[in-house]
């Protein structure tokens, strides 16, 4: 049983990712369509944005296989 935390993050994971897409889509309704350049930042950001808390658990879960 030494796999549980992978089935953790699999089970947190694909939710996190739909309620994040869903956000986003929803907030480009709104702030997106002024300025071109405006929107290259925009969604650049909003596809990295989501790198940091990714990081974080894959590291918690390479920190806990070590062991």
């Amino acid at each position: 049983m030494k796999r549980w935390r992978h089935f953790i993050v699999v089970i947190g994971i694909i939710p996190a990712l739909i309620i994040y897409v869903s956000f986003f889509m929803y907030a480009f309704d709104f702030i997106t369509g002024y300025f071109w350049l405006f929107d290259w930042v925009i969604y650049i950001l909003a596809g990295l944005l989501w790198l940091y808390p990714a990081a974080k658990v894959i590291k918690w879960l390479a920190d806990h296989e070590s062991h």
